[in-house]
Protein backbone atom coordinates (compact mmCIF):
# COMPACT_ATOMS: atom_id res chain seq x y z
CA UNK A 1 0.00 0.00 0.00
CA UNK A 2 2.83 2.37 0.88
CA UNK A 3 4.56 1.67 -2.45
CA UNK A 4 1.29 2.31 -4.30
CA UNK A 5 0.87 5.71 -2.63
CA UNK A 6 4.46 6.60 -3.41
CA UNK A 7 4.07 5.64 -7.10
CA UNK A 8 0.82 7.56 -7.48
CA UNK A 9 2.28 10.67 -5.87
CA UNK A 10 5.32 10.50 -8.14
CA UNK A 11 3.15 10.18 -11.25
CA UNK A 12 0.81 13.00 -10.28
CA UNK A 13 3.35 15.57 -9.15
CA UNK A 14 6.42 14.76 -11.26
CA UNK A 15 6.26 17.91 -13.39
CA UNK A 16 5.51 20.10 -10.39
CA UNK A 17 8.33 18.69 -8.29
CA UNK A 18 11.00 19.42 -10.88
CA UNK A 19 10.43 23.17 -10.64
CA UNK A 20 9.61 23.49 -6.98
CA UNK A 21 11.67 20.84 -5.20
CA UNK A 22 14.57 23.18 -4.57
CA UNK A 23 12.33 25.88 -3.09
CA UNK A 24 10.21 23.57 -0.96
CA UNK A 25 12.93 21.37 0.43
CA UNK A 26 15.68 23.92 0.97
CA UNK A 27 14.28 27.44 1.36
CA UNK A 28 10.78 26.81 2.70
CA UNK A 29 11.79 23.95 4.99
CA UNK A 30 14.67 25.98 6.45
CA UNK A 31 12.47 29.02 7.08
CA UNK A 32 9.76 26.87 8.64
CA UNK A 33 12.32 25.12 10.85
CA UNK A 34 13.86 28.40 12.00
CA UNK A 35 10.48 29.92 12.78
CA UNK A 36 9.40 26.79 14.67
CA UNK A 37 12.55 26.73 16.84
CA UNK A 38 12.36 30.49 17.51
CA UNK A 39 8.72 30.18 18.56
CA UNK A 40 9.46 27.19 20.80
CA UNK A 41 12.43 28.96 22.38
CA UNK A 42 10.49 32.15 23.08
CA UNK A 43 7.27 30.61 24.44
CA UNK A 44 9.06 27.97 26.53
CA UNK A 45 11.35 30.67 27.94
CA UNK A 46 8.27 32.60 29.09
CA UNK A 47 7.18 29.67 31.28
CA UNK A 48 10.49 28.04 32.26
CA UNK A 49 12.97 30.89 31.82
CA UNK A 50 15.47 31.38 29.02
CA UNK A 51 18.89 29.76 28.99
CA UNK A 52 20.54 33.08 29.88
CA UNK A 53 18.12 34.01 32.66
CA UNK A 54 19.30 31.15 34.87
CA UNK A 55 22.77 32.77 34.99
CA UNK A 56 21.91 36.46 34.82
CA UNK A 57 19.39 36.39 37.67
CA UNK A 58 20.81 33.57 39.79
CA UNK A 59 24.37 34.56 40.58
CA UNK A 60 24.95 31.81 43.15
CA UNK A 61 25.68 28.16 42.45
CA UNK A 62 22.52 26.08 42.30
CA UNK A 63 21.29 23.13 40.27
CA UNK A 64 18.35 23.45 37.87
CA UNK A 65 16.93 21.35 35.07
CA UNK A 66 17.03 23.55 31.94
CA UNK A 67 13.91 22.62 29.97
CA UNK A 68 14.45 25.45 27.46
CA UNK A 69 18.02 24.29 26.82
CA UNK A 70 16.82 20.69 26.42
CA UNK A 71 14.23 21.58 23.76
CA UNK A 72 16.52 24.00 21.92
CA UNK A 73 19.45 21.55 21.84
CA UNK A 74 17.25 18.67 20.68
CA UNK A 75 15.77 20.62 17.74
CA UNK A 76 19.17 22.09 16.83
CA UNK A 77 20.58 18.55 16.65
CA UNK A 78 17.98 17.64 14.02
CA UNK A 79 18.65 20.65 11.78
CA UNK A 80 21.72 22.28 10.22
CA UNK A 81 24.32 24.28 12.19
CA UNK A 82 23.25 27.49 10.42
CA UNK A 83 19.58 26.98 11.27
CA UNK A 84 20.47 26.22 14.88
CA UNK A 85 22.65 29.33 15.19
CA UNK A 86 20.12 31.67 13.54
CA UNK A 87 17.25 30.27 15.63
CA UNK A 88 19.24 30.60 18.85
CA UNK A 89 20.27 34.18 18.13
CA UNK A 90 16.81 35.40 17.12
CA UNK A 91 15.00 33.51 19.88
CA UNK A 92 17.27 34.89 22.61
CA UNK A 93 17.39 38.37 21.02
CA UNK A 94 13.59 38.67 20.92
CA UNK A 95 13.26 37.34 24.45
CA UNK A 96 15.82 39.82 25.78
CA UNK A 97 14.09 42.71 24.00
CA UNK A 98 10.79 41.72 25.57
CA UNK A 99 11.90 40.92 29.13
CA UNK A 100 15.35 42.37 29.90
CA UNK A 101 16.19 45.99 30.66
CA UNK A 102 19.22 45.80 28.38
CA UNK A 103 20.80 43.44 25.91
CA UNK A 104 23.35 40.96 27.26
CA UNK A 105 25.56 40.46 24.24
CA UNK A 106 27.57 37.56 25.62
CA UNK A 107 24.41 35.42 25.58
CA UNK A 108 23.66 36.50 22.02
CA UNK A 109 26.94 34.75 21.20
CA UNK A 110 26.71 31.79 23.58
CA UNK A 111 23.23 30.52 22.65
CA UNK A 112 23.76 30.63 18.85
CA UNK A 113 27.03 28.75 19.51
CA UNK A 114 25.08 26.02 21.32
CA UNK A 115 22.73 25.74 18.32
CA UNK A 116 25.63 25.72 15.85
CA UNK A 117 27.64 23.06 17.69
CA UNK A 118 24.56 20.89 18.26
CA UNK A 119 23.89 20.78 14.52
CA UNK A 120 27.49 20.01 13.51
CA UNK A 121 27.14 16.24 14.05
CA UNK A 122 24.68 16.14 11.17
CA UNK A 123 21.55 14.07 11.63
CA UNK A 124 20.40 11.49 9.09
CA UNK A 125 17.59 8.93 9.42
CA UNK A 126 18.37 5.91 11.62
CA UNK A 127 21.63 7.46 12.78
CA UNK A 128 20.90 7.08 16.49
CA UNK A 129 19.68 3.50 16.18
CA UNK A 130 23.37 2.57 15.92
CA UNK A 131 25.00 2.16 19.31
CA UNK A 132 28.25 3.75 18.12
CA UNK A 133 26.56 6.97 17.04
CA UNK A 134 24.54 7.09 20.24
CA UNK A 135 27.74 6.95 22.31
CA UNK A 136 29.40 9.54 20.07
CA UNK A 137 26.43 11.86 20.54
CA UNK A 138 26.79 11.63 24.34
CA UNK A 139 30.46 12.51 23.94
CA UNK A 140 29.53 15.35 21.59
CA UNK A 141 27.18 16.98 24.07
CA UNK A 142 29.74 16.61 26.85
CA UNK A 143 32.35 18.38 24.71
CA UNK A 144 29.80 21.07 23.82
CA UNK A 145 29.16 21.67 27.53
CA UNK A 146 32.91 22.13 28.12
CA UNK A 147 33.29 24.51 25.17
CA UNK A 148 30.28 26.62 26.19
CA UNK A 149 31.40 26.64 29.81
CA UNK A 150 34.76 28.05 28.73
CA UNK A 151 33.03 30.57 26.44
CA UNK A 152 30.78 31.73 29.31
CA UNK A 153 33.83 32.21 31.53
CA UNK A 154 35.79 34.22 28.93
CA UNK A 155 32.94 36.44 27.71
CA UNK A 156 31.66 37.19 31.22
CA UNK A 157 35.16 38.05 32.37
CA UNK A 158 35.72 40.36 29.39
CA UNK A 159 32.40 42.18 29.83
CA UNK A 160 32.45 42.16 33.66
CA UNK A 161 36.10 42.42 34.76
CA UNK A 162 35.04 43.12 38.38
CA UNK A 163 33.86 39.53 38.84
CA UNK A 164 35.99 37.46 41.19
CA UNK A 165 37.56 34.56 39.33
CA UNK A 166 36.51 31.85 41.78
CA UNK A 167 32.89 33.07 41.85
CA UNK A 168 32.87 33.34 38.05
CA UNK A 169 34.31 29.85 37.68
CA UNK A 170 31.88 28.20 40.11
CA UNK A 171 28.69 30.21 39.61
CA UNK A 172 28.88 30.35 35.83
CA UNK A 173 31.22 27.83 34.22
CA UNK A 174 30.90 24.85 36.57
CA UNK A 175 27.19 25.58 37.00
CA UNK A 176 26.71 25.29 33.23
CA UNK A 177 28.59 21.97 33.11
CA UNK A 178 26.42 20.54 35.90
CA UNK A 179 23.23 21.84 34.29
CA UNK A 180 24.20 20.40 30.90
CA UNK A 181 25.01 17.02 32.47
CA UNK A 182 21.52 16.69 33.98
CA UNK A 183 19.74 18.36 31.04
CA UNK A 184 21.23 17.45 27.66
CA UNK A 185 24.24 15.11 27.81
CA UNK A 186 22.18 11.95 28.39
CA UNK A 187 18.59 13.04 27.72
CA UNK A 188 19.02 14.57 24.24
CA UNK A 189 20.70 11.40 22.81
CA UNK A 190 17.84 9.36 24.29
CA UNK A 191 15.29 11.66 22.61
CA UNK A 192 17.18 11.36 19.32
CA UNK A 193 17.10 7.57 19.65
CA UNK A 194 13.33 7.65 20.27
CA UNK A 195 12.87 10.03 17.32
CA UNK A 196 14.66 7.57 15.03
CA UNK A 197 12.88 4.56 16.50
CA UNK A 198 9.41 6.08 16.00
CA UNK A 199 9.83 8.09 12.79
CA UNK A 200 12.83 6.60 10.97
CA UNK A 201 12.79 2.85 11.57
CA UNK A 202 10.88 2.29 8.34
CA UNK A 203 9.91 4.49 5.41
CA UNK A 204 6.28 5.60 5.53
CA UNK A 205 4.12 7.93 3.46
CA UNK A 206 1.28 9.38 5.54
CA UNK A 207 -1.22 10.56 2.94
CA UNK A 208 -4.60 11.08 4.57
CA UNK A 209 -7.52 13.11 3.26
CA UNK A 210 -7.86 14.77 6.66
CA UNK A 211 -4.44 16.38 6.10
CA UNK A 212 -4.39 16.75 2.32
CA UNK A 213 -8.07 17.31 1.31
CA UNK A 214 -7.12 15.89 -2.09
CA UNK A 215 -7.09 12.32 -3.47
CA UNK A 216 -3.77 10.86 -4.50
CA UNK A 217 -4.21 11.72 -8.20
CA UNK A 218 -4.32 15.41 -7.16
CA UNK A 219 -1.22 15.21 -4.95
CA UNK A 220 0.30 18.18 -6.79
CA UNK A 221 -1.96 20.23 -4.49
CA UNK A 222 0.06 18.97 -1.51
CA UNK A 223 3.57 19.15 -0.10
CA UNK A 224 5.29 16.94 2.41
CA UNK A 225 7.37 17.39 5.54
CA UNK A 226 9.91 14.69 6.24
CA UNK A 227 10.57 13.50 9.79
CA UNK A 228 13.19 10.77 9.82
CA UNK A 229 11.94 8.43 7.09
CA UNK A 230 8.29 9.38 7.57
CA UNK A 231 6.70 11.65 4.96
CA UNK A 232 3.64 13.59 6.08
CA UNK A 233 1.61 15.19 3.28
CA UNK A 234 -0.41 18.36 3.78
CA UNK A 235 -2.70 20.54 1.69
CA UNK A 236 -0.53 23.37 0.37
CA UNK A 237 -3.03 26.22 0.63
CA UNK A 238 -4.48 25.20 4.00
CA UNK A 239 -0.97 24.78 5.39
CA UNK A 240 -0.11 28.24 4.12
CA UNK A 241 -3.18 29.64 5.90
CA UNK A 242 -2.22 28.00 9.21
CA UNK A 243 1.43 29.06 8.94
CA UNK A 244 0.44 32.61 8.00
CA UNK A 245 -1.88 32.88 10.98
CA UNK A 246 0.77 31.52 13.38
CA UNK A 247 3.48 33.82 12.02
CA UNK A 248 1.21 36.87 12.25
CA UNK A 249 0.18 35.90 15.77
CA UNK A 250 3.79 35.44 16.92
CA UNK A 251 5.07 38.66 15.33
CA UNK A 252 2.13 40.63 16.70
CA UNK A 253 2.67 39.20 20.19
CA UNK A 254 6.38 40.08 20.07
CA UNK A 255 5.69 43.64 18.90
CA UNK A 256 3.12 44.18 21.66
CA UNK A 257 5.57 42.87 24.28
CA UNK A 258 8.42 45.08 23.04
CA UNK A 259 6.70 48.26 21.78
CA UNK A 260 3.03 48.03 22.65
CA UNK A 261 -0.10 47.98 20.46
CA UNK A 262 0.72 49.52 17.07
CA UNK A 263 -2.05 48.18 14.79
CA UNK A 264 -5.11 50.41 14.67
CA UNK A 265 -8.54 49.02 13.73
CA UNK A 266 -8.45 51.08 10.51
CA UNK A 267 -5.08 49.59 9.49
CA UNK A 268 -6.37 46.09 10.32
CA UNK A 269 -9.42 46.67 8.08
CA UNK A 270 -7.17 47.76 5.20
CA UNK A 271 -4.97 44.69 5.67
CA UNK A 272 -8.01 42.37 5.75
CA UNK A 273 -9.32 43.91 2.51
CA UNK A 274 -6.07 43.80 0.53
CA UNK A 275 -4.14 40.79 1.73
CA UNK A 276 -6.56 37.98 0.63
CA UNK A 277 -6.85 39.29 -2.95
CA UNK A 278 -3.80 37.42 -4.40
CA UNK A 279 -5.11 34.14 -2.95
CA UNK A 280 -8.60 34.70 -4.32
CA UNK A 281 -7.20 35.52 -7.78
CA UNK A 282 -4.98 32.43 -7.72
CA UNK A 283 -7.79 30.13 -6.59
CA UNK A 284 -10.50 31.57 -8.87
CA UNK A 285 -8.38 31.55 -12.06
CA UNK A 286 -7.35 27.97 -11.30
CA UNK A 287 -10.92 26.87 -10.58
CA UNK A 288 -12.18 28.48 -13.79
CA UNK A 289 -9.57 26.41 -15.69
CA UNK A 290 -7.71 29.45 -17.04
CA UNK A 291 -4.40 28.31 -15.58
CA UNK A 292 -2.88 25.79 -13.20
CA UNK A 293 -1.46 26.91 -9.88
CA UNK A 294 1.60 25.39 -8.19
CA UNK A 295 2.75 24.55 -4.69
CA UNK A 296 4.75 27.74 -4.21
CA UNK A 297 1.80 29.97 -5.12
CA UNK A 298 -0.63 27.95 -3.02
CA UNK A 299 1.62 28.19 0.03
CA UNK A 300 2.31 31.91 -0.45
CA UNK A 301 -1.26 32.97 -1.13
CA UNK A 302 -2.52 30.75 1.70
CA UNK A 303 0.07 32.39 3.94
CA UNK A 304 -1.35 35.83 3.09
CA UNK A 305 -4.92 34.67 3.72
CA UNK A 306 -3.87 33.28 7.12
CA UNK A 307 -2.36 36.64 8.06
CA UNK A 308 -5.54 38.39 6.96
CA UNK A 309 -7.68 36.07 9.10
CA UNK A 310 -5.53 36.81 12.13
CA UNK A 311 -5.82 40.59 11.69
CA UNK A 312 -9.61 40.28 11.83
CA UNK A 313 -9.19 40.24 15.61
CA UNK A 314 -7.91 43.84 15.45
CA UNK A 315 -10.85 45.31 13.55
CA UNK A 316 -12.89 45.98 16.73
CA UNK A 317 -15.86 48.25 15.88
CA UNK A 318 -15.68 47.26 12.21
CA UNK A 319 -16.73 43.64 12.77
CA UNK A 320 -19.99 44.21 10.86
CA UNK A 321 -18.13 45.45 7.80
CA UNK A 322 -15.71 42.55 8.09
CA UNK A 323 -18.59 40.06 8.15
CA UNK A 324 -19.88 41.58 4.92
CA UNK A 325 -16.36 41.40 3.44
CA UNK A 326 -16.03 37.71 4.34
CA UNK A 327 -19.43 36.92 2.80
CA UNK A 328 -18.47 38.86 -0.33
CA UNK A 329 -15.15 37.03 -0.77
CA UNK A 330 -16.75 33.63 -0.12
CA UNK A 331 -19.48 34.47 -2.64
CA UNK A 332 -16.79 35.04 -5.28
CA UNK A 333 -15.18 31.72 -4.40
CA UNK A 334 -18.54 29.90 -4.41
CA UNK A 335 -19.51 31.37 -7.79
CA UNK A 336 -16.12 30.36 -9.20
CA UNK A 337 -16.64 26.81 -7.89
CA UNK A 338 -20.04 26.60 -9.58
CA UNK A 339 -18.87 27.98 -12.94
CA UNK A 340 -15.66 25.95 -12.81
CA UNK A 341 -17.57 22.72 -12.20
CA UNK A 342 -19.84 23.46 -15.16
CA UNK A 343 -16.83 24.15 -17.40
CA UNK A 344 -15.11 20.99 -16.24
CA UNK A 345 -18.19 18.83 -16.94
CA UNK A 346 -18.54 20.41 -20.38
CA UNK A 347 -14.89 19.78 -21.18
CA UNK A 348 -15.18 16.12 -20.14
CA UNK A 349 -18.29 15.70 -22.31
CA UNK A 350 -16.50 17.21 -25.32
CA UNK A 351 -13.53 14.90 -24.81
CA UNK A 352 -15.86 11.89 -24.57
CA UNK A 353 -17.68 12.93 -27.77
CA UNK A 354 -14.40 13.02 -29.68
CA UNK A 355 -13.28 9.60 -28.47
CA UNK A 356 -13.59 6.86 -31.14
CA UNK A 357 -16.20 4.19 -30.36
CA UNK A 358 -16.08 0.46 -31.13
CA UNK A 359 -18.58 1.01 -33.93
CA UNK A 360 -16.32 3.59 -35.58
CA UNK A 361 -13.37 1.22 -35.41
CA UNK A 362 -15.46 -1.59 -36.96
CA UNK A 363 -16.53 0.68 -39.84
CA UNK A 364 -12.92 1.49 -40.60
Amino acid sequence: MNDFINDEISKSSNSNQGKEKNFIREIFSSLLTIFFIIGCYYYISEYFGSISGFYLFNSSFNIQFGFTMLVFTFFSSLTSPINGAVSGFLGEFLYQLAYYDKLHFQWLIIIPTIGFLSGLYKYYPQKYLEKKNLILSILKFFIISLVISFLIFVLTLLLNPLFELDALLINFSIKFIVQSLITIVLIVPLLLFLYDFILAKQERHIYHLFLTHHPIYASDHTFYLKFGRSYFYFCSRCSGVIIGGLVASFISYIIIRIIGPVISPELAVLICIMIPIPGIIDWVTQRLLYRKSNTVLRLFTGFLIGMGLFFLSYTDQYYGYMLFLIIFYFSIVGLAMYIGQKKQIKRIEEENNHMPTLEDEYDE
